[in-house]
């Protein structure tokens, strides 16, 4: 490819702006819309710029589509205080905080225990957070080993840790990393999360293989994929 025809880092298609990102091991182009809004360009090495830019104007409609949806999913957020009686979710049940002179966060029958001292910190949300963390460590091996033995597909690690707008991802190692926040969602929906990410594991690409490998897996995908959009927009993201 000559110089005049390198692709930019960056298109703006119509009032759409799009980060470009090229990868020789991509057939087809697509495109990407976080759920934090942002748009993302996937084409694979050599393609046209001109090309590009024209197959991406005809998919507008679709992409506001998808930013719609983003846009209920964000504008949903709940706030919370850090005070007795507020309601903070953990496997699809919600649970009463309450503030107390305990050493470290903990639930104790059915209550959110959080330390008086870090409810008068700075940012008593992070001690939360990272609860939510230590939780997600130890309840996820097990819920990972029940698909992993039916699918035949294993990562390399797991990690939990902030995502952004993403409920998970596979690293190019092949580690599972799960956001803290799915630990607030349904088990339901966070084998729904894990599933997906681990047909990654044998499909980087969101391709018919992807989704056949997930729909073998958990027939009712469509559904629960249908549902995480509405619970999402629930969960507090700290």
């Amino acid at each position: 490819m000559s110089v005049a025809e390198a692709l930019p880092d960056t298109m703006l298609i119509g009032d759409l702006h799009f980060a470009v990102r090229e990868s020789p091991r991509r057939a087809t182009v697509g495109i990407t819309v976080d759920r934090d809004g942002s748009l993302y360009l996937q084409t694979p090495t050599g393609c046209p710029p001109d090309a590009l830019a024209a197959w991406a104007y005809s998919k507008r409609m679709w992409v506001y589509r998808k930013l719609a949806e983003k846009d209920l999913l964000l504008s949903a957020r709940p706030a919370k205080e850090f005070v007795s009686g507020e309601g903070f979710a953990y496997l699809g049940r919600s649970h009463r905080l309450l503030v107390t002179d305990a050493d470290e966060v903990r639930m104790e029958r059915g209550r959110l225990l959080l330390p008086r001292s870090a409810a008068a910190g700075p940012d008593p949300g992070a001690h939360l957070v990272r609860w939510y963390r230590a939780r997600g460590r130890h309840w996820l091996p097990t819920r990972i080993r029940r698909w992993t033995d039916r699918m035949g597909l294993v990562p390399t690690g797991l990690d939990v840790r902030d995502l952004g707008y993403r409920w998970g991802s596979l690293s190019a190692n092949g580690r599972l990393n799960i956001h803290w926040a799915t630990l607030q969602l349904p088990p339901s929906l966070i084998d729904y999360v894990l599933v997906h990410e681990l047909a990654h594991v044998a499909h980087p690409q969101h391709t018919p293989t992807f989704w056949a490998t997930v729909e073998r897996a958990m027939p009712d995908y469509k559904r629960r994929k249908s549902d995480l959009l509405g619970a999402g927009a629930r969960l507090w993201m700290g």
